[in-house]
């Protein structure tokens, strides 16, 4: 499989899975990372409305920042 880096302003996001992840807060801001084989998913609504849902693999985390997240995944 091939994952791209995305970076993707948001408005919501909604981690599906809430018990497969960890959280933890870095200087680049608040860090979720991926705990269950195969995927744990989230979703990100946009500014503009639209709402895409993402399957991260486990141990791949996601930053989130402000309105602004980081993450390595795929969509779903």
């Amino acid at each position: 499989m091939v994952y791209s880096y995305q970076v993707i302003k948001f408005q919501t996001v909604s981690f599906v899975q809430g018990t497969h992840w960890s959280q933890s807060i870095g200087d680049k801001g608040i860090l979720y990372k991926a705990t269950k084989d195969p995927f744990s998913k989230l979703i990100v609504q946009s500014s503009s409305g639209s709402k895409k849902l993402f399957r991260v693999p486990k141990d791949r985390t996601v930053v989130v920042d402000k309105d602004i997240i980081h993450f390595l995944g795929e969509l779903a």
